[in-house]
């Protein structure tokens, strides 16, 4: 179960299709004889990734109830509470719910002083701001954030959220200067992380 899980939660970052993750996601969950905190946070996340904003906002609540009884990490560290405040800003994020997705990002870096973290929440306002339709500045926004980080901070996640955001401008405007100009950075900064 817990192999499925972190499968499915690694699978996000652009190794698996959300929706296989989501099929991970339930595979897990039937060994686990139902719902984890750990699986509903990948599941809200895969369900925002695919657009699908109701359904995640949906599995967010079914989150937060599932948590509420308390969360400690698990002797193997893979459940976290601040896992929790990493999903909600990833979903309202990318549903252009600003308020909640400030919220949940200041909640997340009150509770953790971790780099990556704070890249990747950094990069959901990016995601907001586009889904608000500010294209150009949330591509400015993400671009900025990952020039500006260290090479041994370009994680393959920090990537891959990039390109969520690249990803999240409508067709009819991947075309623009800003968002060219985030595609180059992001293929330079995979480059760079692999070397």
């Amino acid at each position: 179960m817990l192999v499925r899980g972190e499968e499915a939660g690694h699978g996000l970052y652009g190794q698996r299709d959300p929706q296989t993750v989501l099929g991970l996601v339930e595979s897990a969950e039937r060994i686990a004889g139902g719902p984890t905190v750990d699986l509903q946070t990948t599941r809200a996340k895969a369900l925002a990734v695919l657009g699908r904003h109701d359904e995640a906002r949906t599995a967010l609540d079914d989150l937060l109830r599932l948590a509420s009884a308390g969360v400690a990490a698990d002797s193997f560290g893979f459940c976290k509470p601040n896992r929790i405040h990493f999903a909600e800003s990833w979903v309202h994020a990318g549903s252009g719910n600003e308020p909640e997705a400030d919220r949940a990002r200041d909640d997340l870096l009150r509770s953790t002083h971790d780099d990556q973290y704070d890249a990747n929440v950094r990069l959901h306002e990016a995601l907001c701001t586009v889904a608000q339709g500010g294209v150009d500045q949330g591509m400015r926004q993400a671009a900025t954030l990952i020039d500006r980080l260290a090479p041994e901070y370009r994680s393959h996640h920090v990537i891959e959220t990039g390109r969520m955001v690249l990803h999240a401008a409508p067709r009819d405007r991947q075309e623009r200067p800003a968002v060219g100009e985030l595609r180059e950075l992001l293929t330079l900064a995979s480059a760079s992380s692999r070397a």
